[in-house]
Parts: structure tokens; sequence; C-alpha cells
């Protein structure tokens, strides 16, 4: 009898355990995968979306469906994200601004950026490049901030108010003392337009939204951000970063990046399974030729790294944007 009741002790003890782990280990995805990105069709946010989308359904499969809800610089997508189920269902696609820049440019956000978020992984760290219209006397960074001097009111435009864009601008400001005036784009695409119709002297944005009136002789590269490593852009190797100019201020040595994340809370084995997903479909050579178009590098890293690289360069954008004095409201 003794022996019976022992023999059923051990059972059910093994079946509260197994419990949990069978709980741990249960199926993913269970219904179509959402990547919520933050801008409008035709980016690089967006592109990156659809083509590791596209991977990840015939990994997982289930459809995955790309959700742009573009706004603020990416903060209503990211809400979104944040208020969602914590099952990995719903991924956000987007900049380190709405988790990064905007907890100093805004005095509040809809969400905890430190806390609502589990980080997947990065998948693009690029730079800014800065470049001035041809009539501008300038192909260098000390030859265009001489110019400056001499040219009251002179206009520098970036995609969006709060950019890396935006901060460069007033880094210059500040370091040579200089009155540029900000001119914030809602997107690339007109500030570009503006460029090369000399409404303004200089612009700052992607290589992407760039190289076409590089190449056309309309606009001149001027300076570059530094890259992931500190490095000039591969695409234009022959650009000197900011920092090799003189200019080696945070807001254009700091690299932002590009990466995916879910909701806090989701299972540590969904992360890392879409964590292996996403990882696949980035080492997929059209793939990243096409995001390489971009004048983007291609990077990754597992969620362990992306969250501690998170945490480490938080204070520092903070204490930069700070440093230049800009905020949003």
């Amino acid at each position: 009898m003794e022996n019976i009741r022992r023999r059923q002790f051990l059972i059910a003890a093994s079946t509260l355990l197994a419990a949990p782990l069978a709980r741990s280990q249960a199926p993913f995805p269970t219904r179509p995968i959402r990547i919520v990105v933050g801008f409008a069709p035709g980016g690089a946010t967006d592109t990156a979306a659809r083509l590791i989308g596209d991977h990840i359904s015939k990994l997982a499969g289930q459809p995955v469906i790309v959700e742009n809800r573009p706004g603020a610089g990416g903060v209503i997508a990211a809400n979104a994200v944040a208020k969602a189920a914590p099952d990995g269902h719903t991924l956000l696609l987007n900049t380190s601004y709405p988790v990064v820049n905007a907890q100093a440019l805004l005095s509040s956000l809809p969400y905890d950026a430190n806390k609502d978020f589990a980080f997947v992984t990065p998948i693009m760290a690029g730079s800014v490049l800065f470049c001035a219209h041809r009539s501008v006397p300038a192909i260098n960074l000390r030859e265009f901030v001489e110019h400056a001097r001499r040219t009251p009111g002179l206009a520098i435009g970036s995609w969006a108010p709060g950019s890396q864009g935006h901060l460069a601008v007033e880094a210059m400001n500040k370091h040579y003392g200089l009155t540029i005036t900000h001119v914030a784009y809602k997107g690339e695409g007109p500030m570009a337009q503006d460029l090369v119709g000399g409404q303004i002297a200089g612009g700052t944005g992607s290589l992407f939204s760039m190289i076409g009136a590089i190449k056309s002789g309309h606009i001149r590269p001027i300076a570059v951000t530094s890259g992931p490593r500190g490095n000039r852009n591969a695409t234009l190797p022959e650009v000197p970063t900011f920092a090799e100019q003189g200019l080696d201020h945070p807001a254009v040595t700091l690299s932002g990046w590009i990466g995916i994340l879910t909701t806090a809370g989701t299972p540590r084995a969904s992360l890392a399974r879409l964590n292996e997903w996403i990882r696949a479909a980035l080492a997929q050579p059209e793939i990243r030729t096409k995001l390489e178009g971009y004048g983007v590098e291609v990077v990754s890293s597992t969620p362990e790294e992306f969250d501690s690289s998170f945490r480490t360069e938080v204070p520092k954008w903070v204490k930069m944007i700070n440093d230049v004095g800009v905020k949003l409201d």
C-alpha cells in the first residue's frame, strides 16, 4: 500500500512539474504575425518589414501582415505594440527614435520605453549624410562652417523634428557658435526635393534619399555621421565623418539603428524563435543586397545583446539631446 501511495505521489508530482514545461513549449505562432511599421510604405523600414516578413512566413507557417502606422516618429506604432498581447504575434519594426530619442525629446510618452518592450534583434545600422547644394562654396565641413558664418539665415533641413539629422544641425550650431536654422520636413523626399532646388543650403538624410542628386551633381556630400563601428559609409568611403573633420560630438558619433521589438512579457522561447527566423532572413543574399542598397549595414544580435545595448545607449542619447537643448513639447 505504501509503495502504491508513493508511486501515485511521484506521478502527481511529475505531472505538476511537467505542466509549466508543456506551457513553455506551446506551439508558436498560432495565428498570423503582425509587423507594425512606424512609417509610410516605400522607405527602408517598410521594405525591410516586407522582405523579412515574407521569409518569416515561410519558416513559421503563418501569414505575416505588415501594418503601416506612421506618425510621431514611430511613437504611434510603438504604442500599439506596447499595448498588444505579450505573445510574440505583434512586432514593431522601427528606428530607435520612439524608445531612445523620444525619452529626452518628449515630456511624456504613452508607454514606458524601458519596461514595455522585449528586444528581438537590430536589423540595420547606418549613418546620416550631410550634403550641401551645389551653389554653396564648400567641399568640406570647415568650408561650410565658414560659409555659414558669412551667410545669415542659412537653413539646413532634416526628415523630421528630433531626428539625428536635426540633432547634428544643433550640434554644429553649439560647437561652432553658428545660428543655422533647422527646417523639419515630413520625410526625406520633400527635404531632398528642396535641397536639390536650392530652397535650403544643406540637408541631412540617408544615402538612399540623396545618392541620385549626388550622382547628378545637384548636391555635394560634406560629411557623414559615424557608422556603428565609428566608420565611414561603405558606399561613399571618400566622404569623411564629422569626427574626422573636427566635430567630435555625440550627436554625430552615436549610431542609430533600425530594429525589431515586441511586447514585454513575451515568452523567451518565442523571442528566441523570432530571433532565429529574422536572422535567417537577414542571411539571405537577396535580402541583404536590397537593404544595403539603402546605404545601411545589415546587423543582428541575440535578444539579450540587443537589450543590453539599448540600456547602455539610452543615457548617452538622453545626455546628448539635453546638451544640444532640443525639446519637442
